[in-house]
Order: structure tokens, then C-alpha cells, then sequence
């Protein structure tokens, strides 16, 4: 603690020195200005994808959408996806240990966080035992992603089940934009090592191809009370992306990861004596591979299609239970704007899922292997009520699932270019969260309780599937309303109400003898419970001078459920969020971004609200060499940020200071 206190010390002295240093000439300015942000005229033109599936300007779009540029990337200081997503107003970002993370939109957040849906290149990478995403294994190369598309609020129309909430979109860099080598290594006291080596060469008259490899090794956290965990955590990670121009109409895409992670615990199993827990150190064993192909096809000026196949494999192994998933997917997708004032999307698609578990005492699936396939087609129509002013998108997603049978998921989005600095929208919107493959089929002891607890005698406690669930529902109303009041200032603000229906609520049963005495009391999923949510959030950038750039956010959430639950709606969300960024240009080629995060606390698990500082000071010693020094938790040596997972204990996440140096040549 003492030598991160120290340099601790180092880094606000070298801020302070910064602060200190006589602002650079006009000459300097324009010389140096390269390495500022985008202006926030620039950021109006940045095109999306997530909307509806076609290129529309971001500041057009109907919807509460958030751009992480490749710029608020580099700046960031951040070593994962999950760091970068703090900026993001509506989000909640709660570290549970070095390598796990709780991410949800607009509410529900739990370690199984199943109403946000991810996606990488458009490849979903929810785990289908929970329909939540393992983010310690979805670790793209920062340097590699173009930008992160953030949608609060139902994408199912577009991506179907599980995007109740939100959608997280990851782009990376097409080949031809990462030509040449790379090389960045990364050490500190708590990212002990996080290097990568990336090269980019042309393979062709128009076709690129980049290799890159990584590693990462990060120090545990701590227990509550200051010791050491044993959470600490190591990871593999390899791949490679090519881009050709097969024709004038005709590009192929294709893509793939492998990667190998072991993760440390000290896990916390229940057990019928006192005092009913014990503790087993042990691992977390993480692989996995994927690949992808994407060809798309300009037909005409009117007419486009992509079609998309890829494949996953994903084996997460403790000493619990283990789980192996294959993953085929096949999507094809067609645009047509041969109507005037329609620009119609349509398209359908193919997933094949293919599972076994290894059981234990403590985890099963009943079946122990399972093939399941979903079928989806979508429709959507943007038509234009007033050229450049009124636009209608009515759509909806089609499904069929082995779980809940077929789901309708429609929207209406409706917006009003009211000039060109400002824009307002509103949206309908219905989407599901169909039970799951452990809702379902699963089996897990969740804890022991002494004689008379429960039933005659020393009683485990676990959950059960249900193979009789429906879906969660949500029906959602936004408003959004954003605006440029002056070239240097943007404001982006959206409320919602969801309501929600049908959501799983744990429901005891009957205690039944397992032997020698003992008993086990069933908690099954049914659905029967109802909730509601209103709140709003609020987005600003501001170019306050030539130099020195501003962002900031803030967010309010007020989540009511119907009914208490046991179990399986259990959710931890702050009521109010807000962060202030800030990025200064220095002389010499010196920057600095600043951050300030708060988040209330989370009164289900007794968690106090925290403030959270980061900061990153770069310098580019000459071309193509660049040196940084990154702090984050820098106001406390250690702070909780949500409860401990599944037979995890609780950890304080702990103050991180770490050194980079990246090469391009």
C-alpha cells in the first residue's frame, strides 16, 4: 500500500506540474491539436448501426443512444470493455472482484444480468445458460475497436430476445484502418501485465489482414477489512480480422478469437453443519473460439444484402460444475429504398445451440445436453412523412424459441428533425426475455440452514427449474430530445417508463428428505411478479476552449417491483448516477483526462454510495511512441461495488496505478 500511495503521490504532482505550465502558442496549438477529441460538429456526422440495422447519423437517431469513440477510448485509461462503459449515462457498472463484473441498463442489475444483449461485430456473446454475458472473456484489443454503440432502452425490434434494456454494440476497425505493427505493454500494481502485439499487412490488390495477440495478468482484490482475496486472474487471447473487395458490389469480412483464461477463488460452498458454509480454494477455468464471415452485396442504388455466419465455442469450468456451449448462427439481411420515402429492412436468421454440463452436487441440468434452435425473421419501415423533418419506423422482430414458443417483438419510433442542431423522438416498443437454459433445466444449492429453519432438519436450499416459464415482458415509452445550442455545447436528454409484466419471482415449495435427516426446500421461477420504472438521463459535451474538452452525464432510476422475491428478480440498482470528464491539451505534446464518477448506494446489500477518480497523463515522446500513467480509485485504497457473486465473497475493488508504452512502426 505504501509504494501505490507513493506513486500515487507522483502522479498528482506530475498533474500539478502539467497545471502549471504556460499554455502553448497558436503555432504549437495546430500543431498538437491532432490529439484533441473530435469537435462536436464532427461527432454529429459519426454514423450508426444499432438503430435499425442501416447507417444513420447519431444525432438523428430515435433513439437514447451513446457513442465511446475510438478518441473517449484512447483517453479513457481503461483496460476493459466494462471500464469504458462507466461514461455511458444509464448504465450501471458495479466491479464484484478482479475479474467479474455486473452490467445492466436502466435496472435489474445482478451478476446473471439477462435484459442487455451484447454483441461484437454483430456476434452475440450472451452466455445461453443465463442469457447474460461473462465480461472477463469479451476482451477485444481497445486499440482495435472503432467504436462502442450504446442503446438504453429495447433493441429487440432489430437484435429480438434479451434486448429488453439495452443493447451493447462493439465495432471493431476494419483491416485496412490498422496497417502496420503495434506494440503496447502496460504494468502497475494491480494490472500486473496487459500487453499486446498487433500487425497489419496488405495480402492483396484490395484485401488487408491483422494478427494481433495479448495478455493480461491482474493482481487480486481485497476482502472486506483490507487482506488479500485470491481472485486474481490470467488471460490468453488471440485472433485476426481480414477485409476484401472481392468486386465493385461484392466485400467478405472474416474474422476470429481463441482465448484461455484461469481465474483464482476462494469459493464458498453451503453445507449442513455448523457453520454451514466452508471454503474451497480453487479455479476458474475460461476458453473459447470463434470465428466469423460476413459478405455483403451491393445489388444496386437501391439494394443491399449482408449475410452472416458465425460459430462460438465457449467452456467455463470451476469446482462447482462446469459448462460447454457450441454456438451456429446464420443471418441475412436486406435493404431496399426502391419505394420513395421508405427505407424497408428485412431479414431472418438461424441459431443452433448445442450444450452439455458436468455436474456435481451442487449444479446440474436436467437434460445433461441439449440442442436447441431459434428462428427469427424482422421487418422494418423508415418512411418519410415530411422529407428532412418527419420520419415514421414502424418494425418488429418474429421468434421462435424451444422455450416460450413464438415472440412478436414490435416497435414505433417516431422523430422530428426540428433544425439542424436539434432533433426530438419518441418510441413504443415491446420486448421479451424467454427463460433460459438453467430457469429451465437447472439445478444449484444456494445454502444450508439448521433444523427447523425450513423443514425437521438441517435443510440445503436451492433453485430449481421450471420448464413451465413464460417470457418477461416490458412495455417501453421514451422521449428524447437533443440540441446544439451553440457550436461548442450538446445536450442529449431521454425519460423513460417501462412496465414490466411476468417477471420471474422465486417461489418455495415443499421440503423434501435427501437422507441421513436432512432436507432439501425447492425455489422455482414462476412468473409472477409485475414491476414499473421511470427516469431520465442526461448527456452533455462541451468544447469549452480550443484546447480543453468537457463530457458528463447524469442519470435517474426509480425501480418498484410488486413483490418481494426470494430469489430470482433480485436486483441492486442505484438511483442516481452522474460523471464529469475532462481532457486537456498541454504544450509538448502532453495531455490529460480527468474523471470523476458517483454512484448512490445500493440499499438491498448495504453498499454505501462511492466517489470514484480517475486520471491518465500521456505524452507522444516522437513519432509513433507514446508514454502514459494511469490512476484509477485514486480517493480511497479500496471501496466495495456490489455483493459477491455465486459462492464468491464480497471484494473491495482496490486503488490501481499502472505505467503504458505503446509503439507504432
Amino acid at each position: 500500500m505504501k509504494s501505490s500511495a507513493l506513486v500515487c503521490s507522483s502522479i498528482i504532482g506530475s498533474m500539478a506540474l502539467m497545471l502549471a505550465v504556460t499554455p502553448a502558442s497558436a503555432d504549437d496549438q495546430v500543431n498538437t491539436n491532432q490529439l484533441l477529441n473530435m469537435s462536436l460538429a464532427q461527432l454529429s456526422n459519426i454514423e450508426v448501426t444499432s438503430v435499425s440495422k442501416t447507417p444513420e447519423k447519431a444525432d438523428q437517431a430515435a433513439a437514447a443512444i451513446y457513442v465511446i469513440t475510438q478518441e473517449d477510448i484512447q483517453r479513457s485509461g481503461a483496460t476493459n470493455i466494462p471500464e469504458l462503459l462507466r461514461m455511458v449515462p444509464g448504465l450501471d457498472v458495479a466491479q464484484a472482484g478482479a475479474h467479474d463484473w455486473a452490467v445492466s441498463s436502466r435496472g435489474f442489475n445482478n451478476q446473471f444480468a439477462n435484459k442487455l444483449l451484447v454483441l461484437i461485430d454483430g456476434r452475440t456473446v450472451y452466455n445461453p445458460l443465463f442469457s447474460g454475458t461473462f465480461w472477463e472473456v469479451q476482451d477485444v484489443p481497445l486499440e482495435d475497436i472503432d467504436r462502442i454503440e450504446v442503446i438504453r432502452g429495447p433493441g429487440a425490434t432489430q437484435w429480438g430476445a434479451n434486448a429488453v434494456n439495452g443493447v451493447i454494440n462493439i465495432i471493431t476497425k476494419k483491416a485496412k484502418d490498422t496497417q502496420g505493427k503495434l506494440v503496447s505493454v502496460s504494468a502497475g500494481n494491480m494490472v500486473r501485465a496487459d500487453d499486446m502485439v498487433r500487425d497489419g499487412v496488405k495480402i492483396g490488390d484490395d484485401s488487408y489482414l491483422r494478427l494481433y495477440a495479448k495478455y493480461n495478468d491482474d493482481a487480486p482484490e481485497y476482502n472486506i477489512g483490507g487482506s488479500r482475496s485470491d481472485d486474481g486472474w490470467q488471460k490468453r487471447q488471440a485472433g485476426f480480422r481480414s477485409d476484401s473487395t472481392l468486386t465493385d458490389r461484392d466485400s467478405l469480412t472474416v474474422q476470429g478469437d481463441t482465448y484461455d483464461a484461469h481465474e483464482g477463488e476462494n469459493f464458498k460452498f453451503p453445507e449442513l453443519s455448523v457453520p454451514y458454509v466452508y471454503y474451497n480454494p480453487g479455479d476458474i477455468e475460461a476458453s473459447g473460439a470463434n470465428v466469423l464471415t460476413r459478405w455483403t452485396r451491393n445489388i444496386s442504388a437501391e439494394s443491399s444484402t449482408a449475410t452472416q455466419f458465425y460459430l462460438d465455442n465457449s467452456q467455463y469450468k470451476t469446482s462447482w460444475g462446469s459448462y460447454n456451449a457450441t454456438t451456429a448462427d446464420l443471418d441475412f439481411q436486406h435493404t431496399w429504398t426502391g419505394w420513395k420515402g421508405n427505407e424497408i429492412v428485412w431479414g431472418t436468421g438461424y441459431r443452433l445451440i448445442m450444450d452439455h454440463n458436468g455436474a456435481t452436487s451442487l449444479f446440474t441440468l436436467t437434460p445433461n445436453e441439449r440442442n436447441d434452435s431459434v428462428y427469427s425473421a424482422f421487418l422494418q419501415d423508415k418512411i418519410t412523412l415530411h422529407p428532412n423533418d418527419w420520419f415514421l419506423t414502424l418494425g418488429s422482430k418474429f421468434e421462435h424459441n424451444p422455450y416460450t414458443g413464438y415472440e412478436v417483438q414490435p416497435s414505433t419510433r417516431l422523430s422530428w428533425l426540428i433544425s439542424d442542431t436539434q432533433m426530438a423522438w419518441g418510441s413504443v416498443s415491446r420486448a421479451v426475455h424467454p427463460a433460459n437454459r438453467f430457469t429451465s433445466d437447472g439445478t444449484i444449492t444456494l445454502a444450508g440452514y439448521p433444523a427447523g429453519v425450513f423443514a425437521g432438519g438441517p435443510t440445503f436450499v436451492g433453485n430449481v427449474g421450471n420448464t413451465s416459464l413464460g417470457s418477461e415482458e416490458l412495455i417501453a415509452y421514451e422521449l428524447g430530445y437533443r440540441i446544439r445550442p451553440t457550436k461548442s455545447v450538446s445536450l442529449d436528454l431521454a425519460a423513460f417508463y417501462n412496465k414490466y409484466s411476468n417477471l420471474f419471482i422465486g417461489t418455495f415449495g415443499t421440503p423434501y428428505s435427501i437422507g441421513g435427516g436432512n432436507f432439501f426446500e425447492p425455489l422455482s421461477a414462476t412468473n409472477n411478479n409485475t414491476a414499473h420504472s421511470e427516469g431520465f438521463e442526461l448527456g452533455t459535451k462541451i468544447d469549452a476552449t480550443r484546447n480543453w474538452q468537457l463530457a458528463g452525464s447524469y442519470s435517474y432510476l426509480n425501480l418498484k417491483f410488486d413483490k418481494i422475491d426470494p430469489g430470482f428478480s433480485f436486483t441492486n440498482n442505484p438511483k442516481n448516477q452522474f460523471n464529469v470528464r475532462s481532457t486537456y491539451l498541454f504544450p509538448y505534446n502532453v495531455e490529460m483526462t480527468n474523471s470523476l464518477y458517483y454512484v448512490e448506494g445500493l440499499t438491498q446489500t448495504s453498499i454505501p454510495g462511492y466517489y470514484r477518480f480517475d486520471t491518465k497523463l500521456s505524452k507522444e515522446l516522437m513519432k509513433g511512441v507514446e508514454v502514459s500513467l494511469v490512476g484509477q480509485n485514486l480517493l480511497t485504497a479500496y471501496h466495495r461495488e456490489f455483493g459477491g457473486f455465486l459462492y464468491q465473497n464480497p471484494v473491495e475493488i482496490g486503488r490501481s496505478v499502472y505505467a503504458n508504452v505503446t509503439f507504432k512502426f
